[in-house]
């Protein structure tokens, strides 16, 4: 998106990565409850994403 702002392209970043730990953490607290290899995945995917989520945001500052 070329002509979008600058503060309005850091918002929905932000709006985004939010929304994408918020199911990440929703997706490990709901396997959580019922033991099983199914649920095991979910919760390994789960926390994979938040540290791709964890990974994007620390790339800004190296």
């Amino acid at each position: 998106m070329p002509n979008m702002k600058e503060s309005t392209r850091t918002a929905l970043l932000v709006a985004v990565r939010t929304l994408v730990a918020a199911a990440c953490v929703t997706l490990v607290v709901t396997a959580r409850t019922t033991v099983g290899w199914g649920n095991l995945l979910v919760m390994l995917a789960a926390l994979a994403g938040l540290l791709a989520l964890l990974a994007s945001y620390n790339r800004r500052f190296r």
